[in-house]
């Protein structure tokens, strides 16, 4: 195998690594905005703001 396939694999692989990883990352983040939205409402609703 030539030196420039194994920099080849070794470069996608990182790629995809870090493509997941920004993927978990904004759907954590999505479900935290959700989270925090539905927290503000139910302070809104009860008066508990603070």
């Amino acid at each position: 195998m030539s030196p420039i396939y194994v920099i080849l694999i070794i470069n996608i692989i990182v790629w995809t690594g870090i493509f997941f990883y920004l993927l978990r990352t904004d759907n954590e983040i999505k479900k935290l905005r959700k989270r925090i939205e539905r927290l503000s409402s139910k302070n809104i609703k009860t008066g508990n703001n603070q």
